[in-house]
């Protein structure tokens, strides 16, 4: 499946069919008995376990009962290929992130809750919609989006002499990057060389509103100056010494943030959750939130890093209880805030921005309303085309090229050459 940038004429119409409908709260069915199993993450687990009281009552019939895989190295996608193949011993509930949801409707092991989710679709976030459809069908019900801020160090800006409001464009960030090394011995930003996954340069892609492909499907990497943009960046943050050499997601890179040794993070609001809950919790006042800057002629503030879905497995046997637990914890108004509350995934459903938590003052990052800057970063997101059912081929063949350019081994160019002549003939796409 090849996301295009933009909606899709059958998306079009079914959206525009549903004219001014609003999303309806279903009215739960307590008759509904069965078992379900939910397959997910720590972090979103906590959260949805936060709705499970309200859901028992409204469904005292229905037991849930939660299955903790960890997406690192795949391994959640891994047991659902491995169900999928065998034929049983799936989830009821599987959530899936977008970047790996087309592969899963491509092998048709989802169930189609199409009509389930048509209501809400009109107050959906479109893009994340889109990246649920495929062929006028929808195979999910979108959870949150990840727009990207960001979050950077107050105390050290300041220590800088820095004001974080001169960072309008990737220029102005590089030139703030060599003030704050230099007068506080800061790194600018986290940026393994060996161990770079390129989920950076795909922020950048996706800001601009490009990916590995383009509309029609066709790799792109080497063609697109969009693309060129990007890895530019990429490779000037390393040669100019902002970024500090560290593995994102290991213990050194945690302590790194956690002690203020980064000056910023460009990375999507899940972030703000993991800072408060476990990364950084006792740094509460000393990071503020921005919007991306700008490439040079371009407007966008803001990209796409991950987000995720809640399907229906297609080899459930208890379909209609797991549709009942994915609609009230993602479209009841109480518990779709609660889950934002308690994790910050950002929702997708747009209905829930106009509620007053998302103006709130947040102590942690030192009382601005951080709901407001995602609101309205989330409007803006662009379309693009990272997330293709070959996805998790592009980002592995890509990351192997990035390293290389990181350790000095290659250009730009080459880099972005080698990458698209590898997903080719590894896709088969042109």
């Amino acid at each position: 499946m090849s996301i295009s940038p933009r909606p899709t004429l059958l998306l079009t119409l079914a959206l525009a069919a549903l004219g001014n409908a609003a999303a309806q709260a279903t009215t739960p069915n307590p008759a509904l008995k069965a078992t379900i199993s939910v397959w997910a993450w720590k972090d979103p687990i906590a959260g949805l376990k936060a709705a499970d009281a309200a859901f028992t009552k409204a469904y005292p019939n229905i037991k849930v009962e939660y299955v903790q895989k960890d997406p690192s190295g795949g391994a959640i996608y891994n047991a659902y290929k491995l169900a999928f193949s065998a034929g049983s011993g799936g989830p009821d509930v599987a959530l899936i992130e977008d970047s790996y949801l087309p592969q899963f409707v491509k092998l048709g092991a989802l169930a189609d809750p199409s009509t389930q989710v048509r209501p809400y679709a009109v107050n959906l976030n479109r893009a994340k919609l889109q990246a649920a459809s495929l062929g006028g069908r929808t195979y999910a019900m979108p959870w949150d989006i990840g727009p990207v801020v960001l979050y950077y160090r107050r105390d050290v800006f300041k220590a800088a002499g820095v004001n974080p409001a001169t960072l309008r464009t990737w220029d102005d960030y590089v030139k703030a990057a060599a003030v704050i090394k230099a007068k506080t011995g800061v790194d600018m930003l986290p940026l393994s060389r060996a161990k770079n996954d390129a989920r950076l340069f795909e922020t950048l892609l996706w800001q601009q509103g490009s990916g590995y492909v383009d509309a029609s499907g066709a790799v792109s990497l080497d063609k697109d100056p969009r693309a060129t943009n990007a890895m530019t960046l990429l490779n000037t943050l390393y040669k100019s010494g902002a970024a500090t050499d560290l593995e994102s997601w290991t213990d050194p890179w945690y302590k790194a943030i956690a002690d203020g040794k980064v000056a910023t993070l460009p990375m999507a609001t899940w972030m703000g959750g993991f800072l408060k809950s476990w990364i950084a919790p006792k740094s509460t006042g000393q990071w503020g939130v921005l919007p991306l800057p700008t490439f040079a002629g371009t407007a966008s503030r803001t990209s796409n890093d991950g987000g995720s879905q809640l399907a229906v497995w297609g080899g459930s046997r208890n379909k209609d209880a797991a549709w009942a637990y994915i609609q009230f914890h993602l479209a009841q108004r109480d518990a779709a805030l609660g889950l934002y509350q308690k994790t910050d995934f950002f929702p997708a459903l747009t209905t829930l921005y106009r509620d007053p938590v998302f103006s709130q003052a947040d102590a942690y990052f030192g009382g601005q309303k951080v709901g407001q800057v995602y609101t309205a970063l989330a409007k803006t997101i662009p379309n693009a085309t990272v997330y293709t059912s070959d996805y998790a081929d592009m980002n592995a063949i890509t990351t192997i090229e990035v390293q290389k350019m990181a350790l000095g081994k290659q250009d730009v160019a080459t880099t972005l050459k080698n990458a698209a002549d590898v997903i080719r003939s590894r896709t088969r796409r042109p």
